[in-house]
This record gives structure tokens, sequence and C-alpha cells, in this order.
């Protein structure tokens, strides 16, 4: 089972990542394409979301020019979005690796995308920059106009040497949701982003602590935090909350509840690295920063267990802590809210007690160590949690998801659910 971010409401299933696919994930070299990714802006600008590209292998895509559609090659890429604080959007990016044997073509096809568009411009004011800089081969179209949705602009940025183009969309804005006043403030912001940006790609690439994965993906945080408690590896904190943003983990809000879990048990395990990482804490952008602060703050009130109520998004918090810690009393917590799985008249209480089984019952196949702790409760316990462990430990999780959706199905054309 992924880190228990999909046992919220009904969504009960998504397969667990196979040693291949974590192994891949986890690669153990920077690739040409994560200094990029990473960086850090100033002046309240933040990445805001990060898609990659799926897959592997030669893609392509097609760009218009006066003379038609052409194709540009890519064999891996990044879409991102910066922004200062939402809905703020300031600009669109994507950053593309080319097949080296097709590159230059791509280049020229790119750059004709690019004239294209300054022939479209409506206002008749678009201006043309060509310049080398910071190592790279720089094109922009800029409309200084500020009009009703502000200004807009496109550069293009292209790295020779690494086969890299950088598309970077700056977009047009409400008045009411602009951080800049006038053109100058926004051509700074441009410049600076640009400065940034190319200075990163100029940097080694943010590496992992030694025997800690790369954390590119939620997939990779998947399979990193799914095994933490095995063998705790504090030294790679730093490194992780570095890679939260950057890795999109944070824009599944499935995910948030989990992650904040499970730092809260690592801070509270680890007090005399707190003033460290709370130093990486403060420079990442602000969707990290509050995600850590509560937890940072749940670790000073007494943890995961120092909250309340039953629900699913409670139990991810229960799975989030434990895959931190271990401490069998997660496990023990899931188990008490399991019976209400039975329950059919009030649907908060069922649907608490029904992703606590299934998730039970799934990570009790995946992990040894909740096999094990269930196994002990059943010693001690009545005969009702003796047989509820008894069906944990035997039945087919999946057999468990399929009857808690009928069940919902069947309560839901009753009309006693919603």
């Amino acid at each position: 089972m992924r880190l228990a971010w999909p046992t919220c409401a009904i969504a009960l299933f998504v397969p667990a990542l196979s040693p291949a696919q974590s192994a891949r994930n986890g690669a153990a070299t920077p690739e040409p394409l994560d200094a990029y990714i990473f960086c850090q802006y100033g002046a309240g600008l933040s990445v805001v979301s990060t898609n990659r590209l799926p897959g592997r292998g030669v893609r392509y895509r097609t760009v218009a020019t006066a003379n038609g559609e052409r194709k540009v090659s890519l064999v891996d890429g990044y879409r991102l979005m910066i922004a200062q604080a939402e809905p703020s959007y300031f600009a669109n990016m994507k950053v593309e690796k080319s097949d080296p044997s097709q590159y230059a073509s791509d280049k020229g096809a790119v750059i004709k995308n690019l004239e294209y568009a300054m022939q479209l411009s409506s206002t008749g004011k678009a201006v043309w920059e060509h310049m080398p800089y910071n190592g790279f081969d720089v094109y922009g179209v800029n409309d200084p106009s500020m009009d009703a949705n502000g200004p807009n602009g496109m550069y293009v940025l292209f790295r020779d040497s690494t086969q890299t183009i950088v598309t970077i969309y700056f977009l047009g804005q409400k008045p009411e949701y602009r951080r800049f006043k006038t053109i100058e403030e926004h051509d700074a912001l441009r410049d600076l982003m640009l400065e940034e940006l190319t200075t990163c790609a100029n940097s080694p690439a943010l590496v992992p602590p030694q025997n800690v994965p790369y954390l590119r993906t939620p997939e990779d945080f998947d399979a990193f935090m799914n095994t933490y408690y095995l063998q705790p590896q504090p030294e790679g904190i730093a490194y992780a909350i570095g890679m939260l943003s950057p890795s999109g983990v944070l824009q599944i809000p499935q995910a948030v509840g989990p992650m904040t879990a499970f730092f809260s048990e690592v801070f509270a395990a680890n007090p005399t690295r707190l003033a460290e990482w709370q130093a990486v804490i403060d420079k990442q952008p602000a969707v990290t920063t509050l995600a850590l602060g509560r937890a940072l703050s749940w670790s000073k009130a007494g943890g995961v267990l120092g909250l309340e109520g039953r629900s699913p998004e409670m139990n991810d918090l229960y799975w989030g802590a434990f895959f931190a810690s271990g401490n069998p009393v997660y496990v023990k917590k899931l188990l008490e809210l399991a019976p209400f799985a039975e329950e059919r008249n009030d649907f908060n209480l069922w649907a608490a007690g029904a992703t606590a089984k299934w998730s039970l019952a799934s990570n009790a196949r995946q992990h040894s160590l909740v096999r094990k702790i269930l196994e002990q409760e059943k010693s001690t316990a009545d005969k009702r949690t003796q047989d509820l462990i008894k069906e944990l430990l035997t039945r087919d999780p999946e057999q468990i998801r399929k009857e808690t959706s009928d069940i919902y199905a069947q309560q839901k054309a009753a009309g006693k659910w919603k």
C-alpha cells in the first residue's frame, strides 16, 4: 500500500511500488534537469506546482510557426508554475531535454515559434531580444503594455552543451492578483527569475547524503517514508525537506496529512536537530513551511496522539506517524477503529472503521512489524477482536476493499448515505 494516503474517503486502493520501481525512482546519480527544478527564488517567487513528463524514451511536442507546425523532441521534461503565492501566478515554465541527435532542429523550430509569437502580438509593441547570458543562448519576446491583464512575455533559454530548452511564459494577471504595480517592478521580477534560474543551472544539483535515495517524485517520497522506521535516517531529513516542494508531493491533497504526521514524529525523535532543520524550513515555499510548521507544533504537543477525531484522514495521520517511528500505539489505534466497519447508520464512523480495516489488512501483508503487532494483540484480546485480527491477517485486502465499496454503493442506493 502506498503510504496510506489513498485511504481517505472511498478511494481505497493504489498499488504498492515494486522493488524495480523504487530502485529506478531512487537513482544513484543526479539527473540532467535536477538543477533547474530545485531553484529557490527571491522576492516572494516560488514553485507552486511541478509535474514531470511520464515514461521514458523520445517523445515529441509540436510548436506553431509561420510555415506550419514543427516537432520538438523530448527525452525528459518538467512543467512548473511560478507564483508570488496563489493566485498570483507569475510564470509557466517548461524545462526539457532534447534528443541530442535532434537538438539543432529542435532549437530552430522553437526560435521560429518565438518569431511567430511576436508576429501575432495584438498590441504591436512586442520587443525582440537575443543575447548570451550565464552560459545560455537567450531569446525573448516582451510586450511592455500594462493593460487590464498586465504585461506578458515569452523567453526561451537554450543550453547547447546539454541540449536543454527552457521555455518561460510570463503571465498576464488581473490587477487584484498582481504583486507588482508597474512595468518596471514586473521586469525586475522577470530579470530576477532569469538570474536565479541560470545560476541554479550552473550550480551542482542538490544531492542526498550517502544511503539516502533521490526524492524527485511523490513515488520516491512514498518509498522513502514507507520504510523509514526500519532504518531511521535523520541525516537525510534536511535533504527531504528541501525536496518536498520540487517533488510535487505536497500538491497531492491526500499526501499532506500523512506527510505532516511523518515529519512531526521525526521532529519529536530528534530534538537536537530542530535548529538545523528549522533553518532549512525557513527557506522553503509557503506550502512547505505551512505543513512543516504544523508538524513542529504537533511534535511539541504530544504528536499525532495528541490529536482527536475518528475519520479516514485521522487514519492517514496514524500511518504517517507509524512509518516514521514504528510505534505500535498507532497500529493499536487503528485496530480500535476497525470494528466500526460494521456501522451502518453513521457514515463518518463507518468510513473511519472501513479504511482502518482495509489499511491494516494491506499493511500487515507488506510490513512484518504490523503483522507482529496484530499477532501480539490477538494473544490477549477478547473473542470479537481475535476474530477481527484473524480476518485482517488471512483475508485478501482486495476482497475487503471490494466489500467496502459494495457496502457504500448499497447504502447510497438506499438513500442512507450521500
